[in-house]
């Protein structure tokens, strides 16, 4: 993982996940996203206003429409001390049969994705949730899933490379540990579209 994309997945944990566990791991970036943008499918459920909260602070997620058929992120992370940042990130959806999935571009020496799950429960409720290192790491070198891993620091740093349709064929039988535990979010903005 580039310094970049590893600073930028743990602002996205921190914030977005608010989940301690992750943060000690680096996460796994992708060369490619699992589909590329296909403005047809955005996923306007997502549109709104979305809060998540945790003993050391709480984070609100701002989810814009672009004209371009795709996703806005702006993630304002408030610290109890009243320490905070904002930072602002360009996401695609890819709906498949096998699930949701946010693509976060990543910038810097390395371009690439970080491949997000999302589901909801109703219209108000969403869950989100990264891939664990080791589960990729062990897709990998099984040759489950093009990428590479090297060690850095003592952590295993992957790079998947696989094709968006590598992806996809991976992510109909994922294994049973590839994420880790999702964090609820609750909408606290508008809901542009009604859910069936």
């Amino acid at each position: 993982m580039t310094h970049r994309g590893e600073q930028i997945g743990r602002r996205i944990l921190a914030g977005l996940l608010l989940a301690a566990t992750l943060l000690a791991g680096c996460l796994p970036e992708s060369e490619h996203p699992v589909a590329a943008a296909d403005p047809a499918r955005n996923d306007p459920r997502l549109w709104g206003s979305w809060l998540s909260t945790a003993e050391d602070g709480y984070m609100i997620a701002h989810v814009f429409a672009t004209e371009a058929g795709t996703l806005q992120i702006a993630l304002a992370e408030h610290g109890v001390e009243g320490l905070g940042e904002v930072e602002t990130y360009d996401v695609h959806v890819t709906n498949l049969p096998a699930g949701d999935y946010l693509n976060v571009v990543v910038t810097g020496s390395e371009p690439g994705y970080l491949i997000a799950g999302y589901r909801f429960d109703g219209t108000d409720a969403l869950s989100v949730w990264f891939p664990r290192n080791t589960a990729l790491e062990q897709a990998v070198a099984s040759g489950k899933l093009a990428g590479t891993t090297k060690v850095e620091g003592g952590a295993t740093d992957v790079r998947i490379t696989a094709t968006p349709e590598q992806w996809q064929a991976f992510l109909a039988k994922p294994p049973a540990d590839l994420f880790d535990e999702p964090v609820s979010f609750e909408r606290i903005g508008p809901a542009y579209v009604e859910q069936q």
